[in-house]
């Protein structure tokens, strides 16, 4: 179990100020700012993702064996409409086309299954990085949100 330090605060108001004619900078004043320490088991985060990662591999090999089975069908249509005098172009289009979906679907897979694979147990990561993931974790707060110990020292620095 690794801890995570961070904390709760309530905003009371926004104040916009132009700086120029194309930025802004939000200013918010917070109040109710109370310290807490969270626990996160990357261990328990790694297997409850085992099903994303496993049917994100399942995307990314199925769809990738269907796409270069659609490439070989493409081939051997455009060879057999070679022979017969047709048109190769045509008979091109319909396994190509399945071609190209099934690589979008398999990027897709691949998109899944990393994402599912960021919790890591083997790896050492910073404070940061780990109040991140452990925000990602965390149970919505009602009238209030969450701030980085960081934030919270930048925020007593600029008083």
């Amino acid at each position: 179990m690794k801890s995570v330090d961070y904390y709760s605060a309530r905003p009371l108001y926004q104040q916009e100020v132009n700086r120029d004619w194309n930025s802004k900078t939000i200013n918010t004043t917070y109040t109710d700012v109370n310290p807490h320490r969270g626990n996160i088991c990357l261990f328990c985060a790694h297997e409850d993702n085992r099903g994303k990662r496993v049917a994100g591999m399942i995307l990314l090999f199925g769809a990738g064996a269907a796409s270069f089975i659609a490439m070989v069908a493409g081939l051997v249509l455009s060879n057999l409409a070679e022979s017969n005098g047709g048109d190769i172009g045509a008979a091109l289009g319909l396994p190509m086309a399945l071609m190209c979906i099934f690589l979008l679907v398999a990027v897709a897979g691949l998109v899944i299954y990393m994402s599912a694979n960021e919790f890591n147990p083997a790896r050492r990561y910073t404070k940061e990085q780990l109040y991140l993931k452990f925000i990602k974790c965390l149970p919505p707060m009602i009238h209030s949100i969450p701030l980085a110990s960081w934030q919270v020292d930048q925020m007593r620095k600029n008083r």
